[in-house]
């Protein structure tokens, strides 16, 4: 199976996915359903039996949501295919007082996840599920089932076809073509194949297509599903 490891080691020393600050989304998501920051050091806990809850950012780059939960007071780990960007976050988390990061920070394959059954309460992945081919999507999820308690949160985002150059509808794959993460496989989302992917593991919380059109240039326009989920107990 070609996991593009490559591609994505070549776009993170283009530093091309070199981003320092957690996703608004994410942050929205923690805030409304896991814990809200009420002060400096106070937190309001909704959803969280525990108070230090295991975090997984699948998929975490050079460590934006890592850092973000320790400041949350979460124990943060994460995973990523890309050794550049393990490298760099385990810099930044050491520079921030994270000492335990090397054993909890890994270069890896989010299909094959290294930490035991119902590890984690909450699991993130931002901008990643539809970064690969479908099946290994479906194979990611298949593992965040495995490793998320039976009360855990999965956030994650999947682009949609609903832009310039497809229609809403478009769901199909295509390889990168320009410099920014080049040669990489885009997978594009509608509804019916996010219920594909996530079959009878996860129930749908909360699911928003958010579309951002330029006014300058009205005919330039994205959009990407935000999803927050909920493990299904069998």
């Amino acid at each position: 199976m070609n996991n593009y490891r490559q591609q994505w080691e070549d776009s993170y020393k283009n530093r091309d996915n070199f981003l320092f600050y957690p996703n608004e989304e994410v942050i929205r998501f923690v805030s409304k359903y896991l814990r809200k920051r009420k002060g400096l050091d106070e937190f309001q806990d909704i959803n969280l039996s525990v108070d230090v809850p295991n975090f997984l950012d699948l998929g975490c780059g050079v460590g934006r949501h890592i850092i973000f939960a320790y400041e949350m007071g979460f124990n943060p780990y994460g995973i990523d295919l890309s050794q550049t960007a393990i490298d760099t976050a385990l810099q930044w988390m050491e520079r921030r007082g994270i000492t335990d990061g090397v054993n909890k920070v890994v270069q890896g394959d989010i299909t094959k996840l290294p930490w035991p059954d119902a590890f984690f309460e909450i699991v993130v992945s931002h901008g990643v599920l539809d970064s690969m081919h479908f099946e290994v999507a479906k194979q990611a999820v298949k593992e965040v089932y495995r490793v998320l308690n039976d009360r855990g949160f999965f956030y994650c985002d999947l682009i949609s076809g609903d832009d310039s150059a497809h229609s809403r509808e478009f769901a199909g794959e295509e390889i990168v073509t320009m410099d920014h993460e080049k040669g990489t496989v885009q997978s594009y989302f509608n509804y019916a194949k996010i219920c594909d992917m996530l079959q009878d593991y996860f129930i749908i919380r909360d699911a928003t297509l958010v579309r951002q059109e330029s006014i300058l240039y009205p005919m330039s326009c994205g959009a990407r599903y935000h999803l927050v989920l909920q493990k299904t107990v069998k």
